[in-house]
């Protein structure tokens, strides 16, 4: 009967290690803070060929966005969305996008009137 029981642990353990191992690992996110005429870190540094997130927080009243045409163009989408190339925030929302970018720097800023030139404009870095 105890060998009956330790085979029974046994399998079962062994059924949920292999479950959990056969799941992919979570990508890193990474957390763009988005606040009136900024964004944070500058410059913001990625991984080419590796699935990330980007998790970006509002952290303002406003309404503000994270437009990026060319970084999303060139990189594969794997969750979420960047319709035209950008992530509209309403005020202190937060958003989330997955998706595996190629090498090279891209230009980032807020499309909002005269955000951008007022310093809401950023690098992307991706090696």
């Amino acid at each position: 009967m105890i060998r009956v029981r330790v085979f029974i642990v046994s399998a079962a353990s062994a059924a949920c290690m292999s479950s959990a191992m056969a799941q992919p690992a979570a990508s890193p996110v990474q957390t763009i803070q988005v606040y009136s005429y900024g964004y944070a870190p500058r410059p913001i540094e990625l991984a080419a060929g590796r699935a990330v997130t980007l998790n970006f927080v509002n952290q303002s009243g406003s309404g503000h966005d994270f437009t990026a045409r060319n970084l999303f163009a060139k990189s594969r989408i794997v969750s979420g969305a960047a319709p035209t190339g950008e992530i509209e925030l309403g005020p202190r929302q937060s958003k989330s996008v997955t998706l595996i970018p190629q090498a090279g720097v891209y230009e980032a800023h807020c499309s909002h009137f005269m955000h951008a030139p007022m310093g809401m404009r950023t690098r992307i870095v991706v090696r």
